[in-house]
């Protein structure tokens, strides 16, 4: 959890609101709940993404390129326009690996 952005800034906010003169004991408890069901999210949050990047994994190795690549161009006729479609196909290499962003994501 240290190296996730959200969880640092929840934690981070969550001691500076603690520690302001201001807060009574019931605020400070209210505060520490909602801090706490946030950082809980935050870690299913996380969990839901982990899993489904190792579905998507397996999915890709198991049906290969070809295969979603050739599902990204039929859904890019229905939904994009042909601008947009050569976008897409220019960065394909970026769709070749399908968890490069979610683990850039992770690693910070």
């Amino acid at each position: 959890m240290a190296g996730n952005g959200l969880a640092s800034f929840v934690l981070k906010e969550a001691d500076r609101q603690m520690s302001s003169p201001e807060n009574s004991d019931i605020e400070s408890k209210k505060l520490e709940n909602f801090y706490n069901n946030a950082l809980s999210s935050i870690n299913k949050m996380n969990s839901e993404v982990a899993k489904c990047s190792s579905q998507r994994t397996e999915l890709y190795q198991e049906l290969g390129a070809e295969q979603f690549a050739s599902w990204r161009k039929e859904h890019s006729a229905h939904v994009l326009t042909p601008h947009e479609q050569v976008l897409v196909e220019s960065n394909e290499g970026e769709f070749r690996k399908p968890c490069a962003r979610t683990s850039s994501a992770e690693s910070r």
